[in-house]
């Protein structure tokens, strides 16, 4: 007997066994000892014999047991895990084998059944369509009592109660490329990655898959749907990630992933007392700022050519401003950083000049500025100290943006006095200064002479 013929008695085989054991078949899901766990994209299931099935969101299977059957000539009979399908998708995943240890039969609405055999095997129930798909070794698939096999790479579908199939090569591998393989998080500035892909035959869409890389291995983050061959990534923490992409076509079976391309975003933790304003982070003299995920990057500074390995920290240029550039060893791809001295200058004026008391009304108007000349926010701190002569006068600032104003009390006694107006940043480093001398009233010039 030829292995064709032997192959097309097994599957015969199949019907009779399968409605003799669904007769009595009435245990549960929760009744067979499984492992599931939730992952961004549904649920993970590991069956007795390590079978893994990917349950998307909203899949119902109502039952669950274990069967023998005999899927190859000259092979022992296989444990199978025979799961009833009611709604939704499952991907099916088996170690390939030339003599399996475990096999997965679906049974599905409209007596549309399937065995996975190993490798990637998918199953789709949608209100009008039953979709089965080889997508990466073979499987077995059958309307009613008809069983043929379903070869690696062909996706087979059943509409209505029609028993004569459809059938179309499962999608193919597109490539990825992505724009800016070297991205900065710096502070609430998260990045966005953009990637495309090639154009795959007959594709519906495109899914791009965000793995993050691990001491463990790759860690799926998210996947992001592109209609069309472009797709954005937001929201990604720094950190090294492998971006892959695969074809969909309107059944939802999709294509093997394709090659992994590299994206790292490197992150930027500022220290206490830093700020990030206008396109550069504004540092104390002594200020540090920490790199994450930085490391294996080569960095320099301002225009050199010259690159080293990148540091864990950066800071100023002994006290003045810079520039740091990092990139991946051998590319040209760079990010770039500002650092500037957190220098908080206060342009202190008092008026009116040649004042003398009580007849003036002083007025101290304080301008702030930062290194660069520009106005700073007002959510830059600042403490401003009017003395007069040696005492500590009360006052109340009223500060607008990067300008603060106050008048100062007029104080008891005959003078002279001297008033000195002291500005310090939040850290205690003075700013600006000025003072003035004030004459007593008039009366008292005069008699003086």
């Amino acid at each position: 007997m030829t292995r064709r013929v032997i192959a097309v008695a097994l599957l015969a085989a199949l019907p009779t066994l399968l409605s003799s054991h669904f007769a009595s078949a009435t245990e549960t899901l929760g009744s067979v000892r499984t492992n599931t766990a939730s992952t961004a994209d549904g649920t993970v299931t590991t069956l007795p014999g390590g079978a893994i099935l990917h349950l998307a969101p909203g899949t119902k299977i109502e039952r669950l047991r274990v069967m023998k059957l005999l899927l190859a000539a000259g092979q022992p009979q296989t444990a199978t895990q025979v799961v009833k399908l009611v709604a939704g998708r499952v991907d099916i995943e088996i170690p390939l084998s030339k003599a399996p240890k475990t096999a997965v039969l679906l049974q599905m609405p409209n007596k549309v059944s399937a065995v996975a055999k190993g490798g990637h095997s998918t199953a789709i129930v949608a209100a009008n369509r039953i979709t089965v798909a080889a997508v990466d070794g073979e499987m077995l698939a059958a309307s009613g009592n008809d069983w043929k096999p379903l070869p690696s790479g062909l996706v087979r579908g059943f509409v209505g109660r029609d028993p004569t199939p459809l059938e179309h090569p499962v999608p193919g591998v597109p490539s990825v490329a992505i724009a800016q393989p070297l991205l900065l998080s710096l502070g609430n500035d998260v990045p966005t990655a953009r990637a495309s892909t090639s154009i795959v035959k007959d594709a519906d869409h495109y899914q791009l898959s965000v793995w993050r890389l691990t001491d463990k291995g790759n860690e799926l983050v998210r996947r992001v749907d592109a209609r069309g061959t472009v797709g954005d990534i937001a929201g990604l923490r720094p950190g090294q990630y492998q971006i892959t992409a695969r074809a969909l076509d309107s059944a939802g079976i999709f294509g093997p992933e394709s090659p992994g391309s590299a994206l790292r975003v490197v992150g930027v933790e500022l220290p206490e007392g830093a700020r990030y304003e206008s396109g550069a982070i504004l540092l104390g003299t002594r200020g540090r700022v920490k790199l994450m995920a930085a490391a294996g990057l080569e960095a320099s500074y301002g225009q050199s050519a010259h690159f080293v390995p990148a540091p864990d920290t950066v800071g100023l240029s002994r006290g003045e401003g810079t520039i740091v550039r990092l990139r991946e060893p051998g590319t040209v791809n760079e990010v770039r950083v500002g650092l500037e001295p957190r220098t908080l200058r206060a342009d202190v004026e008092i008026s009116p000049k040649h004042a003398h008391w009580p007849d003036d009304m002083i007025e101290v108007t304080v301008n702030l500025f930062d290194a660069r000349g520009h106005a700073v926010p007002e959510s830059v701190q600042v403490k401003a100290t009017v003395l007069v002569n040696v005492d500590i006068a009360d006052v109340t600032w009223m500060r607008s943006e990067n300008l603060m104003h106050t008048f100062i009390p007029r104080p008891h006694g005959k003078g002279p006095w001297v008033v000195r107006v002291e500005v310090v940043d939040e850290f205690g480093e003075a700013a600006g200064r000025d003072f003035m001398e004030v004459a007593g009233p008039a009366a008292e010039r005069l008699s003086a002479r």
